[in-house]
């Protein structure tokens, strides 16, 4: 399962709701995550997330507000024993990316990053 933006805490939560028909959840930039107080991580134990974060995520109010969500979700997953990646594109020299990292003229070199991933897991 693919997301972005608004669609990843849509995208997560219906994983909760049929873990046997997720393989992985790639979410780029997702604004929201389920709360860990009300949903169970461990029904994902098994399926591997990835999330992936651009660049100024500490200058804007909405991530500043949004990002502690994924990250709650994210520790959670990890504490279920989840295989959980933490992608943020400027730690690894990747810079420049916006919002929309698929419209970026970085965005084969993010897709490329992704693949990778995937193929590591037997996804691709």
């Amino acid at each position: 399962m693919l997301t972005h933006s608004q669609g990843g805490n849509s995208g997560m939560t219906a994983a909760l709701h049929a873990p046997e028909h997720i393989r992985a959840v790639v979410s780029l930039e997702p604004s929201g995550a389920p709360d860990p107080a009300l949903h169970d991580a461990g029904l994902l134990a098994k399926v591997p997330h990835l999330f992936v974060w651009g660049d100024y995520l500490d200058r804007h109010d909405v991530w500043v507000r949004s990002q502690p969500a994924a990250r709650r979700w994210r520790d959670a997953l990890v504490s279920a024993g989840c295989d959980v990646t933490w992608l943020e594109l400027p730690a690894t020299g990747m810079r420049g990316s916006s919002h929309a990292l698929m419209a970026d003229d970085n965005s084969d070199d993010i897709a490329s990053l992704v693949l990778v991933w995937l193929r590591q897991r037997g996804l691709a």
